[in-house]
């Protein structure tokens, strides 16, 4: 998988976790990515894990390990801790499902637009209350 480049609060700095990664933050997390992405998901979370994460997708994207440790510590002792679990949860999505199929301003795929309906095609039913009326039997009537 190809690196991602993420905007956080540390900077914009290129993402990747690859198999290398993932078994150093299984090794500290005691989780697998998607089991650890939950955890953060709802909430679970411990720092040591968002500091993790966002680490080794660092190292993966080709920062030096002392660089990536550095920075991530320096950010989470400046930055509220919160800050830190979008890019952690983009860093663990983008590893297990890949990038977003539908980039933001992605172009239209090419082709006739869809067309817009003519006088009387707006898709809205006929009127039948009449027909309803005229065709129900009431009672002693």
């Amino acid at each position: 998988m190809a690196n991602t480049v993420i905007r956080w609060p540390g900077g914009e700095h290129a993402f990747r976790l690859g198999i290398a990664e993932l078994e150093v933050i299984q090794q500290a997390t005691d989780c697998g990515p998607e089991f650890l992405l939950h955890k953060i998901n709802a909430g679970q979370w411990a720092a040591s894990e968002l500091i993790e994460v966002i680490r080794n997708a660092l190292i993966g994207g080709g920062m030096g390990d002392e660089d990536a440790k550095n920075l991530v510590h320096r950010v989470a002792s400046q930055q509220p801790l919160i800050l830190l679990k979008v890019p952690a949860q983009s860093a663990l999505s983008l590893c297990l499902f890949g990038p977003p199929d539908d980039a933001v301003g992605e172009d239209l795929p090419a082709g006739d637009p869809t067309p817009n309906p003519g006088p009387g095609e707006d898709g809205s039913s006929a009127a039948t209350t009449d027909w309803v009326r005229s065709s129900v039997s009431r009672p002693g009537k």
